[in-house]
């Protein structure tokens, strides 16, 4: 069967050019998975461990919503699925979502960041030990809700920033600190919820609780725009936003002015990836349907690639030419 697989998945990617490449692979909600259809996730991680040659795995970034109502079951689902990742020494980074922080007794939004479970099962332990497959650094140095991974592929350096739902200020001013210190890295940013299946900026802080100011008269969270504003604008090696949330496929490019009184501007990109409504072939049951995204970077190119494939066919589909890298 493994081998069957193998054969199948080599088959779907034949059309891949024979240039320099690696990839990065986009690992949207999880959250039905984890909850209901674990197998799915197995699967997912499954595929990516066969593929890890043949498209030359370098990372995998989830977009969050690990679970869906922050259920400790669920957690265990995911605590397992990466640990297959683990023990074939694939790296890969999480972010927490909206469902991830609900109340877990409640199940609902309370204005309150519940990652205890987060801090259980992915503690900073698992990340930052000796010999590990990881090179990075925190924000908290107790907990994994905001911090950054380090990667190199030859000569190309990268950063991926794993910043929390609605990013605090002081996370943000945190996240820009350590992109400007790295600004010899491209860099890729990653939080859950910060585009819509039209390509618009979203404003979901008081539907979560984070609206507002604390006791200490600071915001709650940033908006997708602050985020924009604050980090993105500022940092000119951010080639990337990757983000789930809201079910659909969206990537644009945006031009930013390299200055005001310049007529020249950079490009980078987001990316909306989340397939939670996919339904299971002959039920009304939401899942996923185990679908995942690659990014195949060309380096030589100065071009990244990105393709959707399921998990549970090999079958790709679509595939967009989204970035030429300046060097």
């Amino acid at each position: 069967m493994i081998i069957l697989l193998f054969l199948q998945a080599l088959a779907c990617l034949s059309f891949l050019p024979k240039d320099d490449f690696f990839s990065i692979i986009i690992l949207p909600d999880t959250q039905h998975y984890s909850s209901s259809y674990p197998e799915i996730f197995y699967k997912q991680m499954d595929w990516i461990v066969e593929n890890k040659i043949p498209l030359n795995i370098q990372y995998v970034i989830h977009l969050g919503d690990i679970t869906n109502n922050n259920k400790e079951y669920a957690w265990e689902v995911a605590n397992k699925s990466f640990k297959i990742l683990e023990n074939k020494g694939i790296p890969y980074s999480i972010v927490y979502g909206d469902n991830d922080m609900k109340n877990p007794d409640k199940n609902y939004y309370d204005g309150i960041r519940h990652t205890e479970y987060l801090h259980k099962y992915f503690p900073v332990s698992r990340f930052e030990k000796q010999d590990s497959w990881w090179r990075g650094g925190f924000y908290d140095p107790s907990v994994i809700d905001n911090y950054y991974c380090l990667f190199n592929y030859k000569n190309n350096k990268f950063l991926i920033m794993n910043l929390e739902l609605a990013p605090r200020s002081s996370v943000l001013k945190w996240a820009d600190t350590i992109i400007v210190q790295n600004e010899s890295r491209k860099v890729i940013l990653v939080t859950h919820d910060y585009l819509d299946r039209n390509g618009n900026h979203l404003n979901d802080l008081k539907s979560f609780g984070l609206n507002g100011r604390d006791k200490e008269d600071k915001l709650n969270g940033n908006n997708a725009d602050a985020v924009f504003k604050k980090l993105v604008m500022k940092n000119s090696n951010v080639i990337l936003v990757l983000c789930g949330h809201k079910e659909g496929e969206f990537q644009k490019e945006v031009k930013i002015k390299k200055s005001e009184d310049s007529e020249k501007s950079r490009k980078m990109f987001e990316i909306l990836s989340d397939f939670q409504d996919e339904k299971i072939k002959g039920t009304n049951e939401k899942s996923g349907k185990g679908m995942l995204r690659v990014l195949r970077f060309y380096p030589e190119k100065n071009e990244i690639v990105l393709s959707t494939v399921s998990a549970l066919t090999g079958k790709t589909k679509g595939e967009e030419s989204l970035l030429l890298l300046k060097k």
